[in-house]
């Protein structure tokens, strides 16, 4: 196998597990507050959402730094922007799938406090 696409692999791999710890993360957070079990779906999909929107952030901001730091090459140039678009419509994405769970746990966690 090619060193480069293994280092690529390493890297994806490296970025599923620490997007999946910060996941998990808020997952335990909330569980550890007490929140309630009938919140269940709503809460994977905020940790999913939450924990993507968090690994796609790092990667957009790495692919900002190469763009400015890229060579005077238009390929190159239009590739990085190819790249950056892909990360901003992940984000989108997610950014519309997370508004119910959080307006959901929101109203809880207010309802809960003191």
């Amino acid at each position: 196998m090619n060193d480069d696409i293994m280092d690529i692999s390493q890297v994806d791999l490296n970025q599923a597990r620490q997007r999946s710890a910060m996941s998990h993360r808020i997952l335990v957070k909330l569980k550890e507050m007490g929140i309630s079990e009938e919140l269940d779906g709503d809460l994977s999909r905020l940790c999913t959402d939450l924990g993507d929107i968090w690994s796609a952030q790092i990667v957009f901001a790495d692919k900002l730094g190469e763009f400015l730091e890229s060579q005077e090459d238009w390929g190159i140039l239009g590739n990085l922007l190819v790249d950056i678009m892909s990360q901003l419509d992940h984000v989108s994405w997610h950014l519309d799938s997370v508004k119910g769970p959080i307006e959901k746990i929101s109203e809880y966690a207010y309802g809960r406090s003191k």
